[in-house]
């Protein structure tokens, strides 16, 4: 009904309306447009945020890291803090005192940042420049006995003229002469630290602006914020940050070194500020356009009537159906619209004449279908990897590492690498040459497993290394017959691959000296070898693995029935597979 009813609509009202779904297109994919730029701008945003975080990690990592040489240089210094600590006469520690005093001064000038050194005895006494001993002394019983260097976070310490928010690190000092004590521990250690200057100059990093930066301690106090709604010594604010109103991008990460967190805000209107202008003008010049198209509207309604007419009247001749009004074509001047509606009536009356051409191309269509799906299925069988014999290689880099030295673990690597990088890359076919090199590290691989137990020989003439030969075709046999012929050896095994060319056809084996198959088994084998569909027999626990299944479909697949693979063998006797392919080089497709 409503379509019966537009369909009766004056021209005029239905191009208004067809007006009006371009206007709303336009919004739409605007507004699609502007979600994306939105999306795009915050995750531009959050990758610079991380990197700034990454920044002040490094800095404060490097400042926490030279605080912690200060430390470590202080407590075990044997002449001067050593000495004063462990000496039990008071006239003689008061003779100590200017020189470690001096000392101390002198450490406390090789940083900016810090404020105040302290050194706690084991009995209380206090010994630093500014800070309350009183409250020095009661921190020192913060830090853990059992760290090396501790960063506690932020305190409020009384300074001269004023109490002062500051970042304590200590360390406890333990005799490096008399180990043997019952307790050793001679007192500790505190540096105190202008948490303004962690960073190096007091301004950790460039932020945009707008941008809030909260830092806090191991215990969730803030040590450092440009956020003047918050005070240090507070949690950071994450109800106001992370609530589902929240008006921020909010990037946060750990501090390491003082086990402490980073958090980042940064403002949705700053970050869409330029967007929002954007999105301003876009809607401008749509209104625009709206009203423009609106002015012309009675003007091309006028003038579309006629042309329909026309094109009306040839089409109801058409419509009678006799044979010579068949070859008219209707010719039609006007808008772009009667003129695409004249074309493809036109193309309508030529299409019968392209049938057999369009059944033809169905067919090319259907070909193509059925080769792509062989190739994914060829792409299947190439990609399969034994788990067995990425175990044992890594098994045997395991053992090479504890047994030699380096040189021989290096070139076990260079030989997985490139065996891993020539399965999964380059062209399907490939010369016999290129397969004969990685079959060669393959080998070298197993000869470090096997040591001496493992005896290979290649006898491929000159003439044979040219030919293209699919991708991985030996390497699957090799390993069939390495993993079922010479592993279960005793003795040496030793591994024959040959390779002659007889007229156009290459003929390829290996040969092993293995405990060989039964007569039954190997028909089994072969039978199997002939029914199995490609997607088949990918069991790597199977008789023969997967490599002969897929290495035989492959060869059909590729060159057709007469060529493939067959098995020969006799138990106790070794066991050989040899393959038939064309000779192909590189002029073949």
């Amino acid at each position: 009904m409503k379509r019966s009813y537009l369909k009766k609509l004056p021209i005029t009202v239905q191009l208004s309306l067809l007006d009006l779904l371009i206007v709303m297109v336009m919004i739409s994919i605007m507004a699609v447009n502007y979600y994306q730029a939105v999306n795009v701008v915050k995750k531009n945003n959050s990758d610079y945020i991380k990197g700034v975080i990454s920044q002040l990690n490094q800095s404060i990592s490097s400042n926490s890291n030279d605080v912690k040489r200060i430390m470590e240089t202080i407590a075990y210094n044997g002449q001067t803090v050593q000495n004063f600590l462990s000496e039990k006469n008071p006239v003689q520690k008061l003779e100590m005192f200017n020189q470690l005093k001096a000392y101390l001064s002198d450490m406390r000038k090789m940083k900016k940042a810090i404020l105040d050194i302290a050194l706690v005895e084991n009995n209380g006494a206090v010994f630093n420049f500014l800070a309350n001993s009183a409250q020095i002394e009661a921190i020192s019983r913060e830090i853990p006995r059992d760290n090396l260097s501790y960063f506690l976070g932020l305190k409020m310490i009384d300074l001269p003229y004023t109490t002062t928010p500051v970042l304590v690190a200590g360390v406890p000092i333990y005799s490096t002469t008399d180990f043997e004590a019952v307790n050793s521990e001679l007192g500790t250690l505190l540096l105190i630290i202008d948490n303004r200057l962690l960073f190096g100059d007091g301004n950790p990093v460039n932020l945009p602006e707008g941008a809030l930066i909260y830092m806090a301690d191991r215990n969730g106090r803030l040590f450092y914020t440009n956020d003047d709604s918050s005070k240090l010594g507070e949690p950071i604010p994450k109800d106001r940050l992370l609530n589902h109103n929240s008006q921020y991008m909010i990037q946060r990460e750990a501090i390491p070194d003082m086990d402490g967190e980073i958090v980042i805000a940064m403002p949705n209107r700053v970050l869409l500020q330029g967007l929002n202008v954007i999105r301003q003008q876009q809607l401008i010049m749509v209104a625009i356009a709206l009203v423009l198209m609106i002015i012309p509207l009675l003007f091309v309604s006028n003038n579309i009537l006629l042309p329909l007419k026309k094109f009306m009247r040839l089409m109801g001749e058409v419509s009678l159906g006799e044979k010579n009004h068949l070859s008219k074509r209707i010719d039609v001047d006007g808008y772009a619209e009667m003129i695409i509606m004249a074309s493809r009536f036109n193309e309508m009356l030529a299409e019968i004449e392209k049938l057999t051409d369009h059944l033809l191309e169905s067919k090319r269509v259907l070909y193509e279908s059925e080769l792509i799906k062989r190739r994914a299925e060829l792409s299947f069988l190439q990609s399969q990897i034994n788990p067995h014999f990425l175990y044992n290689t890594l098994e045997s880099i395991k053992g090479l590492a504890a047994r030699e030295g380096s040189s021989k673990i290096f070139e076990l690597t260079k030989a997985l690498a490139m065996f891993f990088r020539y399965s999964i890359k380059g062209p399907d076919m490939i010369s016999l040459e290129r397969e004969w090199i990685i079959i060669k590290n393959y080998i070298f691989i197993h000869q470090i497993r096997f040591g001496e137990r493992l005896h290979v020989e290649y006898d491929i003439p000159t003439e044979c290394l040219a030919c293209l030969v699919p991708k991985m075709i030996l390497q699957p046999i090799v390993e069939n017959a390495i993993k079922h012929g010479i592993e279960p050896l005793r003795q040496t095994g030793v591994l024959v691959i040959k390779g002659y060319r007889d007229g156009e056809n290459l003929y390829l084996s290996v040969n092993d000296n293995g405990t060989g198959i039964g007569l039954e088994q190997l028909e089994e084998i072969n039978n199997t070898m002939e029914c199995l569909s490609p997607t088949d027999g990918l069991d790597g626990d199977s008789v023969s693995g997967i490599g002969l299944a897929n290495v035989h479909k492959r060869i059909r697949m590729i060159f057709g029935e007469p060529y493939g693979i067959r098995m020969t063998s006799e138990l106790e006797g070794g066991t050989t597979v040899s393959l038939t392919i064309p000779v192909r080089g590189e002029g073949h497709v």
